[in-house]
């Protein structure tokens, strides 16, 4: 059986191509599969870019900002959060997603990054969904873009782009694979407050 292939369409040309392992970290895949099949990745933004390191986006809501979108966190499928199914390394161009990390069962719903550099430090700490296998010269373009430099509760770099790094379109082939909807829970109360002021650092470019 295939995998799925999740294509990024970039606004200003180029598209990265990202095969997805569905048989790694089965119910975080079918979130980007599901949230994608919905098109509310489209018009997003790689709103954090640390150079040689993560490109990042997702398609969460944000109060007038985006109306529509992720309003869902799920079950970390990493090895510190019990998840054992063995993992690739965090190494460039590999794709995981976003959480609250060590020591929590918390992944984002909808938040995925890219690496551009390689970094040990994240390996059993986040759930690996897959690996660019096509643009990577879009992936080193963004990584490249000049970014104002900020930091997340005081110590995580999370530069935001001076200009934006717009997805056009996003969306997944699935090779004829049919995919159930994500496994969800709400946030928590502190999940929220730290995305709360997460969002006062992010340039957010709307038209």
């Amino acid at each position: 059986m295939l995998n799925p292939v999740m294509h990024i369409e970039m606004a200003d040309g180029g598209r990265i191509d990202v095969e997805l392992y569905p048989d790694i970290t089965p119910n975080t895949v079918c979130s980007v599969i599901w949230l994608a099949g919905q098109g509310i990745y489209d018009g997003r933004d790689f709103y954090r870019v640390v150079r040689d390191f993560v490109i990042q986006t997702d398609c969460d809501i944000r109060p007038d900002i985006y109306d529509a979108g992720c309003d869902y966190i799920i079950d970390g499928e990493y090895r510190e959060s019990g998840h054992l199914t063995p993992q690739p390394r965090f190494e460039k161009y590999v794709v995981g997603m976003a959480g609250s990390g060590r020591d929590s069962n918390i992944s984002s719903g909808s938040a995925f990054f890219i690496m551009t550099g390689e970094y040990e430090g994240l390996d059993g700490d986040f759930a690996v969904i897959g690996r660019v296998v096509a643009g990577f010269d879009v992936v080193d373009r963004i990584n490249e873009t000049p970014c104002n430099e900020k930091l997340f509760l005081g110590r995580i770099a999370f530069h935001t782009p001076k200009a934006p790094q717009r997805i056009g379109r996003l969306w997944v082939d699935t090779c004829g694979q049919s995919y159930p909807p994500p496994v969800t829970k709400k946030p928590t109360a502190e999940y929220l407050v730290k995305e709360q002021e997460l969002d006062t650092l992010i340039d957010f470019y709307r038209d």
